[in-house]
């Protein structure tokens, strides 16, 4: 293990004050050893005149960075581990830190289900603006249970969604685990409606069925407030659930979209969400024929 200054490449779990951070480096460790590589432990300090420079850390920030250290080597014994501290506003630091990152991981909200205003500025601007997914890991997660479930994926009808789709499904051909893309109707219909929406389905894994013809599948139709829907469908069968974001200038007051604050902010597993254009370059890998919003 190493503690050598030097760009991010592997996967990058933010260490801060945050309860939910020692679990978020726990799912990044076993992360990066499922993927094989390295692991960069960084936290961000205050502004300076050198922001987004990764330095060596020292004192109170080191021994931060080394009680991460220590649970990422519990979980992965074998993944090389880097700490680092980089100055600067949190939410940029960290998405320049991981520029040429795997993922980037967070700890997004406290056991009570806290998203404060600092934790929510910065996975507001994380998913806005990364440049790789980014996996938001609530402080409930159980890590026990990090191998049992689905990979589910909302599937809407965009390209972007059917790059969310490819890193799900790269994702669950990982784990092992079932793929379950799910659309979301905002009522029940007609069976033209569903047919319609597994039409969706059927266009946006497409290209997963030819690339991982062994991948299992389900995917699913489900009725009402797309979070809400989300969530029920994912409760107590889902290791992960993926998202695309609508991109930075889609983020409203409340600093995240409807959708992902309510299910990053209730999921009681981890939320990988894609930026606009990760999921654009993802789409690459599994593209369809995009079916118009019913």
């Amino acid at each position: 293990m190493t503690d050598r200054a030097e760009p991010a490449t592997g996967v990058v779990p933010g260490v801060g004050g945050n309860p939910a951070t020692l679990r978020a480096v726990r799912w990044a460790a076993r992360e990066a050893d499922r993927r094989h590589l390295g692991l960069d432990l960084v936290q961000v300090l205050p502004p300076s005149h050198h922001d987004h420079v990764l330095r060596a850390p020292q004192g109170r920030a080191r021994a931060l960075l080394e009680q991460g250290r220590d649970v990422a080597a519990a979980a992965a014994p074998d993944v090389p581990v880097r700490l680092s501290v980089v100055t600067g506003v949190a939410g940029p630091a960290l998405v320049h830190v991981a520029e040429r990152a795997e993922l980037l991981v967070l700890g997004s909200r406290t056991a009570a289900g806290d998203l404060d205003l600092t934790v929510g500025r910065i996975v507001a601007h994380a998913t806005g603006h990364a440049t790789c997914p980014v996996v938001l890991v609530p402080q409930v997660w159980d890590p026990d249970a990090a191998h049992a479930g689905n990979v589910l994926v909302h599937v809407d009808g965009t390209r972007e969604s059917i790059g969310a789709v490819a890193f799900a499904a790269d994702v669950a051909d990982r784990w092992g685990a079932p793929l379950e893309p799910v659309a979301v109707g905002a009522r029940r219909g007609s069976a033209a409606d569903e047919q319609l929406h597994r039409q969706r389905l059927a266009a946006a894994v497409a290209a997963t069925r030819d690339q991982y013809p062994h991948l299992a599948l389900h995917e699913t139709v489900v009725w009402g407030n797309a979070a809400q829907a989300i969530l029920q469908e994912a409760r107590g069968q889902a290791r992960l659930i993926v998202l695309r974001s609508r991109g930075f200038r889609a983020l409203t007051a409340s600093l995240l979209g409807a959708t992902t604050q309510t299910v990053v902010r209730m999921a009681s597993c981890p939320t990988a969400v894609l930026p606009s254009e990760v999921a654009g370059v993802w789409a690459t890998r599994g593209v369809g024929q995009v079916t118009e919003d019913v």
